[in-house]
């Protein structure tokens, strides 16, 4: 294959041939060798791009992220600070099948504890920044109690990035799961911060069973 002078355009390459890999065989059955083998390219041409089958994934789950829907949702002046927050966190469509079979993918990598340290570091940086600030924009636009908006935030991240997380802690069954969320739901209401409503308790509940039809 012709040396590619567009380096972009090999990187999107790579990524679509990946996504359709994972979503067709699952990210443990693809190899790095069935990527290259589907492109026509060489192992070498792989690797100046990408370190490793992990690095393609987190740059598959990046591409599927419309940072520009999310900006909009962010500046929206007609959106309370709460809603921007729920839009944002449960932004995910269950019914979106391709982008859910790669969540499920992230909570199984999520069994790795290197992977999981750096979800810990990424959802208590940059994540934290941004809910605060809207936690904050809930708080002055009466939608959110006043509170302490960073203590907030962070039980926002570790509730939803971490206690709902299947590989993470396993629920045992749909009935501990949903109890879960119903607590979740009470945590934040007696907190004043209820961006758990009836659309996201149904968001949570068909993905659930989705992820356990998944792993029967």
């Amino acid at each position: 294959m012709p040396r590619n002078k567009n380096p972009e355009e090999t990187i999107k390459k790579i990524l679509d041939t990946a996504m359709d890999l994972f979503i067709e065989k699952g990210y443990e059955q693809t190899s790095i060798l069935d990527i290259v083998e589907k492109m026509g390219v060489s192992r070498g041409a792989f690797y100046h791009h990408f370190k490793s089958k992990e690095e393609v994934l987190y740059a598959c789950l990046e591409m599927r992220d419309d940072r520009g829907l999310q900006m909009e949702i962010y500046n929206n002046p007609d959106l309370t600070g709460l809603e921007k927050i729920r839009k944002l966190m449960f932004g995910i469509e269950p019914t979106d099948t391709e982008t859910t079979k790669i969540v499920y993918m992230w909570f199984d990598l999520l069994k790795d504890p290197r992977i999981l340290v750096e979800h810990l570091r990424e959802c208590q940086g940059e994540n934290i920044s941004w809910i605060t600030e809207l936690v904050k924009a809930g708080m002055a636009d009466g939608s959110i109690e006043e509170n302490d908006p960073l203590l907030i935030s962070e039980l926002l991240s570790l509730l939803l990035n971490f206690w709902t997380i299947p590989t993470i802690y396993d629920p045992v069954d749909d009935n501990v799961f949903a109890n879960k969320i119903l607590m979740i739901k009470q945590m934040l209401d007696g907190l004043g911060c209820p961006i758990v409503d009836d659309e996201v308790i149904k968001m949570f509940d068909e993905m659930a069973q989705e992820y356990d039809v998944k792993n029967d």
